[in-house]
């Protein structure tokens, strides 16, 4: 996490080389400087999809996530 996690914009060189594709979710009820990462890093491609978890905070409840999880590994959409 280092250099992520001060405000300043995320260094896309970092992720650019990512080509598979990529989940990047957040709890819908949690802080919104982890909502603004997600968002952001989500951003970086077109192979990034971001999930909201509608209730969730930072720590997810795994009957929560685990639908979402096994939907992108099976069809490549969280829902």
């Amino acid at each position: 996490m280092s250099g992520t996690m001060s405000g300043r914009p995320l260094p896309a060189d970092r992720w650019r080389s990512v080509g598979i594709p990529v989940l990047v979710g957040h709890g819908g009820a949690g802080e919104t400087c982890m909502a603004n990462g997600a968002k952001e890093l989500a951003s970086l491609g077109d192979n990034y999809t971001l999930h909201v978890l509608p209730g969730q905070g930072h720590g997810v409840d795994p009957h929560a996530l685990a639908p979402v999880l096994t939907s992108f590994f099976t069809t490549g959409s969280p829902v």
